[in-house]
Formats: C-alpha cells, structure tokens, sequence
C-alpha cells in the first residue's frame, strides 16, 4: 500500500509543472509588427520635412494604435522632424491600413486525426513541415496645412516584411558500431 501511494505521488509529481502564461498577442507576432513596422518606416521618403514643426496623427485599421502613433512620433524625431502638438505649420497623418500577420504551413506526413468509433486522438507524423509566420506593415503618411487642413502632399507607400519560419524534418539516421574487424589480443 504505501509502494502504490509513493508511486501515486511521483507520477502526480511528474504531471505538473509550473508553466508562465503566454502573452497575447505573443512575442513572435510582436516581433513581427515591430520589424515589419521599422522596415516599411525606414522606406520613407521624409526628407521634405525634416527641420520643420509638425503635428503628427497615425490610423490603423485595427491593432495597437497607441504603440504605432508613439512609434512614428518618435520615428520622426529620430529623422530630424520635430513634433509637436501645438505651433506647427504642418500636419502629417500616417497611415497604416495593413498591420498584422499571416500564417502558413506545409506538411508532408500524416496531418493529427481523430481515429473513427474508438475516438483516440492520433499524433501528427510529419517527414516535413513547414510553418511560415509573416509580418506585413504599410506606410503611407499625408501632409495637410494645419490651419487650413488643405491637403499639401503624400509620401509613396511603403511595405515591411518581416518572417519567422519554423521547420520540422523527420531524420532517419542508421549507424553501426561493431568490433568484429578487430583481431583478438593474445
């Protein structure tokens, strides 16, 4: 009896662990608004305005609009555009209609199923798997008077790419090892 209570708490020992809760969105997806987001900037033409006092406004379709607007503001400065809410002759209204991700695989195995009438769950068994994880952010920024709101110019749009891919391959490896070629010692 106490063999199977020890048994008993070393498998329940074995079956939990402590595990940290994955953000939302998590890390990768970040990573790849963040780099797609500097990439489509950084193919910006902004030259027209540096050395001037801008107001600066950034939309979105959908996704952290706070972060993008705080972002390009400081994105700006870094470009020698000074930004700032009042005193401005210029308003520039930066848009990015596409910020997100995309997600694609490929697999080439036996995709995870249900087996029929005993409901067991059998695993995926993949030779090779391809997940790709895209980023994708475009830019376009609009000038406009600030006293007037008159549209003055528009920079070209701009797109960012960022990937992340993950590979899964199914190696077979054989090897022997043997010593039948060595002659005994005498």
């Amino acid at each position: 009896m106490l063999g199977l209570a020890a048994a008993g708490w070393l498998f329940g020992g074995c079956a939990y662990s402590v595990q940290a809760a994955i953000t939302q969105p998590p890390a990768i997806t970040q990573q790849l608004l963040a780099r797609s987001l500097e990439r489509a900037l950084e193919q910006l033409d902004v030259k027209r305005f540096a050395g001037q006092q801008v107001t600066a406004e950034a939309y979105t379709q959908r996704g952290n609009q706070g972060y993008i607007r705080e972002f390009v503001i400081a994105w700006l400065g870094e470009h020698g555009i000074r930004v700032s809410p009042v005193g401005s002759s210029t308003t520039l209204k930066v848009f990015a209609p596409v910020f997100g991700t995309d997600q694609g695989q490929s697999l080439i195995g036996i995709p995870a199923f249900q087996a029929p009438l005993i409901g067991v769950i059998v695993p995926e068994i993949a030779l090779f798997k391809w997940l790709r994880n895209r980023g994708r952010a475009e830019v376009q920024i609009y000038s406009f008077d600030a006293n007037t709101n008159v549209f003055v110019d528009k920079t070209a749009a701009t797109v960012g790419h960022a990937k992340f891919d993950d590979f899964t391959v199914l190696l077979i490896i054989n090897f022997s090892v043997t010593d039948v070629d060595k002659p005994a010692r005498p």
